[in-house]
């Protein structure tokens, strides 16, 4: 097919971001945490995914275990242990106008003098793809401090949803002792989305009216034959308890309204895709979407399960999302164990993770590497 001007333009606009790769666009700035990780902040983050592994609320038990106390999740490192406050005393409102499906993020004024990338406009952003290697855990009391912004790479690709480019960035994780906590790889699609039907654009005052039953039937766990018992704490899987091949045990989580608000709360996500229909189908999706931090807690709560307490998390990914998880479905996180060796004095094994739902796979596969205590 030929390429015709107007196509051949939006992606030479990209240009001078493609030759900016490499470049570190935080200006040295570093985006400290606005308080401490805080017990309850823990909980609530738990709530959602309905984790109750007791290192993430029982301090005697997490320190039997090796850590410093109570452990905060390691899939919050991303966003919610490095968040810095949506409002602070003395800056602008963030609601000027009473428009119902506005995103509040908009009006949000740069906080620091870093750099912006030479990045053409774009109206519509979501995460795509995640790579994290862990080398300390964060427990109650930490501090976190994000550094770095280096552009990885950018890829401009016309998709279902509009036209723009897959971005990866690059940043590392401290807390307050200025330990390495994280190194984070994480992509993006920064996009203009195609026209919709008038009703669907954001900043309506007239929602659209919903497609389908307004509470459409979801189906449960029990119906495809999962096991949905609570978790056993009491047991713990050992380096030779493993093999080649093993599967991970599915975990099943219904994507439901009063879900993907809860776990916005939680993470501090707030972005209106994952909670707001008319502002979702308006940016071309389908509707509201579980956002990638709530992803990464659904694969870390499977695998803990599968590891046990006295599992270590070493990497997660790279992983991509594939398919948004949509308000309404049935999500299920699964996975097999794909290879295991000994290094030094570790037992490493990799699994191969991914969640899927109606439409087939969504998330993933992609690898997450722990560590497992050795019978010997």
């Amino acid at each position: 097919m030929t390429t015709t001007i107007a196509e051949a333009a939006w992606q030479t606009a990209w240009q001078p971001m493609i030759d900016a790769v490499g470049r570190d666009f935080s200006g040295g700035v570093k985006q400290k945490a606005i308080e401490d990780v805080e017990r309850s902040s823990v909980r609530r983050y738990c709530e959602p995914l309905e984790f109750d592994c007791p290192l993430h609320y029982d301090e005697a038990v997490a320190r039997e275990h090796g850590y410093r106390g109570i452990v905060a999740p390691f899939s919050g490192i991303t966003q919610t242990w490095i968040n810095d406050g949506l409002w602070r005393p003395g800056e602008a409102t963030l609601y000027p106008a009473a428009e119902p499906n506005k995103n509040a993020r908009q009006h949000i004024q740069r906080r620091n003098d870093a750099p912006e990338p030479p990045q053409p406009p774009t109206t519509a952003a979501f995460a795509t793809d995640i790579e994290i290697e862990y080398f300390e855990p964060v427990c109650v009391g930490d501090r976190l401090t994000a550094s770095g912004r280096k552009l990885l790479s950018v890829l401009p690709k016309e998709t279902s949803v509009g036209r723009g480019a897959f971005i990866q960035w690059e940043r590392q994780v401290h807390n307050q002792r200025g330990e390495l906590v994280a190194q984070i790889r994480n992509g993006g699609y920064s996009y203009v989305p195609f026209e919709r039907p008038a009703q669907a654009q954001v900043g309506s005052n007239v929602a659209p009216r919903p497609q389908g039953p307004i509470m459409e039937p979801i189906a449960a766990p029990q119906a495809a034959g999962l096991d949905v018992r609570p978790a056993d704490w009491s047991t713990q899987r050992y380096f030779e308890d493993v093999t080649e091949g093993d599967a991970v045990p599915p975990l099943v989580f219904n994507m439901t309204v009063y879900r993907l608000v809860v776990e916005a709360g939680a993470n501090r996500d707030f972005e209106p895709i994952h909670h707001n229909t008319p502002y979702t189908q308006a940016s071309g999706a389908p509707d509201m979407y579980a956002n990638n931090v709530f992803i990464q807690g659904m694969w870390e709560r499977t695998v803990r399960e599968f590891i046990g307490l006295g599992g270590r998390f070493k990497k997660t990914g790279p992983f991509r999302m594939k398919i948004f998880n949509t308000v309404g479905e049935t999500v299920v996180t699964k996975g097999t164990v794909k290879r295991k060796w000994q290094e030094g004095a570790e037992h490493l094994v990799e699994l191969e993770i991914w969640s899927e739902h109606s439409r087939g796979v969504s998330v993933g596969p992609g690898p997450v590497l722990v560590s497992l205590p050795s019978r010997g």
